[in-house]
């Protein structure tokens, strides 16, 4: 191999390598604590670790809608930096496989025919009083009520806690709390129709006990309540929704 292509092997495998090495990470920032979770590190086809699941069937995938495009840049830089295309098949097919190693992943629920009319999964940790939550999300699809929501200050068991989540049926944001596993709701907000397949964001910022709600980075509902003031967080589905997850943060406020 000539040392322009091992030059250009080594510059595109170090691009593509490039990225957050850890599934869950957890950082300071001024004295707040905040923990994150790219699944970068987590196993492909199982749900992240230190989770628990209620219903349908949750993975960890590569994004393929970014994967073709992160394999397909690493193959044009390849290209670029050598004529030789004979020289440089296998560092081209070296740099797409590292491509496509370190291309986005994200959490899919894509159960849709369990029976099962709501489909979350806990993370265990951590446990905090006020926080703050967010979450980045697309609904692929769903004939019955496409749906996907951020839980938050949930109890141990699932049980107990509180649910924002977006419904392409009617069109709103919805905050609702669970009690013993039964939902009820709390407030409601007009949003636009979803489209299938673009991605939007969650939040929610809880202080004592007034909850502060967000979609799409534009505050929709400020609401009191005090059933709860400590829990973990997680992630909702409805019915026959299929729905992909990324992004997902929780602070310490």
């Amino acid at each position: 191999m000539s040392l322009r292509v091992g030059f250009a092997a080594s510059l595109v495998l170090a691009v593509a390598l490039a990225g957050p090495a850890l599934g869950k990470t957890s950082s300071r920032t001024h004295g707040a604590r905040t923990w994150t979770w790219s699944f970068a590190a987590d196993t492909l086809g199982l749900p992240p670790p230190n989770t628990a699941t209620f219903g349908g069937s949750w993975e960890v995938i590569v994004d393929s809608t970014r994967a073709d495009l992160h394999a397909a840049g690493a193959l044009a830089a390849v290209d670029t930096l050598s004529a030789d295309s004979a020289s440089v098949a296998a560092a081209a097919a070296a740099s797409a496989a590292a491509a496509q190693a370190a291309a986005p992943r994200v959490l899919r629920q894509r159960e849709t025919d369990d029976g099962i009319r709501y489909h979350f999964i806990q993370f265990k940790k951590p446990v905090l009083e006020d926080q703050a939550a967010s979450v980045r999300f697309r609904i692929l699809a769903g004939d019955i009520d496409p749906t996907a929501g951020l839980m938050f200050q949930v109890d141990a068991k699932g049980r107990n806690g509180y649910i924002v989540r977006v419904s392409g049926e009617s069109n709103q944001l919805v905050v609702h709390y669970l009690i013993y596993g039964k939902r009820r709701d709390l407030r409601f907000a007009k949003i636009e129709p979803l489209e299938p397949g673009t991605w939007h964001t969650l939040s929610v910022e809880r202080k004592g006990s007034i909850m502060t709600v967000s979609y799409d980075g534009t505050e929709r509902l400020t609401i009191r309540d005090e059933r709860y003031t400590s829990g973990s967080v997680g992630l909702w589905t409805e019915d026959d929704t299929v729905v992909d997850f990324e992004q997902l943060a929780v602070s310490k406020r």
